[in-house]
């Protein structure tokens, strides 16, 4: 009588990585810690995050480069869209406007507000700010609500 092999999941797969959720570990962190972005606030629908500004974060013109931009808002909408809730949030589509060159400030910050929360979807108004409150870029950002089956 042949033995039927018991199937490992594999690492990474998703019921491993939901069952982790919310836990603060280095493989969910590193992106965040590797770009040095701070979540400051977090509460359902609201999030505020920040990014202590160094050379390595600058594009060749010396202003912040806008993919630190935009890493920012997608990060800053997700975690506005999941805290406190019972799903992970991907991005599913993001727009980000940007409005004035990050120049000649020491950090940037962004606060997203949840303007829609449905069962499938929410979506997050992001506004990035230099450390004098100029508003620098606006994005909306669109979240899947992935829930465990």
């Amino acid at each position: 009588m042949e033995k039927k092999e018991e199937k490992k999941k594999p690492s990474g797969s998703f019921s491993e990585v939901w069952d982790k959720r919310g836990q603060e570990t280095d493989a969910a962190n590193d992106f965040r810690k590797k770009i040095e972005m701070e979540i400051t606030e977090a509460r359902p629908g609201y999030a505020v995050g920040e990014i202590v500004l160094k050379p390595w974060h600058m594009n060749i013109l010396g202003i912040v480069h806008g993919g630190v931009l935009y890493s920012l808002a997608d990060t800053v909408g997700g975690t506005a869209a999941m805290t406190g809730r019972d799903y992970a949030v991907p991005t599913v589509d993001g727009t980000i406007h940007y409005l004035k060159a990050g120049k000649n400030t020491s950090k940037i910050i962004a606060r997203a507000q949840e303007i829609q929360n449905g069962y499938a979807f929410s979506v997050c108004e992001c506004k990035i700010y230099d450390d004098k409150e100029t508003l620098l870029a606006s994005a909306t950002m669109t979240y899947y609500h992935l829930r465990r089956r």
